[in-house]
């Protein structure tokens, strides 16, 4: 299992947020996988949680607004995931910032969000000592939802036999779909790096190991794959990669209930 790293840099700066008149934290996170981890986390009645990026937007090619810095200029913490080209951007000083390492996961599979939420409680626990107790209670409960639910829906994909059907798949996707049970023969970058030598390779992959279905990432290019999908005549599915504004388990629902419909489709063939 790879570890992850955390990194936290602070300036001097005066909390002014947290006074008689404003007694609610404002915790600005880079993106909705954090942002939902960190609600999950903290008592809503002291902190206020809001996100940068939107869930349908790519982080590489995300343009930071004037509005997103003035938000973060004002808030009590930020949270980010370490490499996020747009939080680069903004060169703030004198705020504090908690930066997290992936560890070359995909935190939108169950076992890694359920990782993160151990790391962020304990990182939130340090910062807000008084409410440690609080984010204790609220972390079990949340990885207990989470272990839940990912439980019911692993039971739905063995029903139906998806368990070891083989995929081509954007790499952002191949932890998700390794979870599901999917075999990932093989996988590529965003639409921009792939040249037409590599489509041509998938599709001589895709023919040999007889592939049911082809996995784009919406953020990264919904339609990277999809004239691999079309020359192969297998289904082409496109799964999100970070929560909507639903939340992230009606959005793992919904990433699942896309592949379960796909492999119907081509049970039927």
């Amino acid at each position: 299992m790879v570890g992850i790293l955390v990194c936290v840099f602070t300036g001097s700066w005066i909390p002014l947020k947290e006074t008689l008149a404003n007694p609610v934290r404002v915790i600005v996170a880079s993106d909705t996988i954090l942002s939902g981890m960190i609600t999950s986390l903290l008592p809503p009645n002291r902190y206020s949680i809001e996100a940068i990026l939107p869930p349908g937007q790519c982080p590489g090619h995300y343009d930071v607004k004037l509005s997103d810095i003035e938000k973060m200029k004002k808030a009590y913490l930020i949270v980010s995931f370490r490499g996020m080209p747009f939080m680069n951007k903004t060169r703030l000083e004198g705020q504090e910032q908690l930066f997290l390492d992936t560890g070359g996961r995909n935190w939108m599979a169950p076992n890694s969000y359920g990782h993160g939420l151990n790391i962020l409680a304990y990182e939130l626990s340090k910062r807000f000592p008084e409410d440690q107790d609080e984010i204790t209670v609220r972390r079990e409960k949340a990885i207990r939802e989470v272990s839940t639910e990912s439980h019911a829906l692993l039971e739905r994909i063995k029903q139906a036999g998806i368990p070891g059907m083989a995929v081509i798949a954007s790499s952002m996707q191949k932890d998700p779909l390794a979870w599901m049970g999917f075999r990932v023969v093989a996988d590529y970058g965003r639409p921009e790096a792939i040249s037409v030598r590599e489509v041509v390779r998938l599709i001589e992959i895709g023919k040999a190991q007889q592939i049911t279905m082809v996995v784009d990432n919406l953020q990264s290019g919904p339609d990277a794959g999809k004239r691999i999908a079309e020359t192969l005549n297998v289904p082409h599915v496109v799964l999100t990669n970070f929560p909507s504004e639903k939340g992230y388990l009606f959005t793992l629902r919904e990433n699942v209930n896309l592949v379960l419909t796909a492999g119907q489709k081509t049970k039927k063939r």
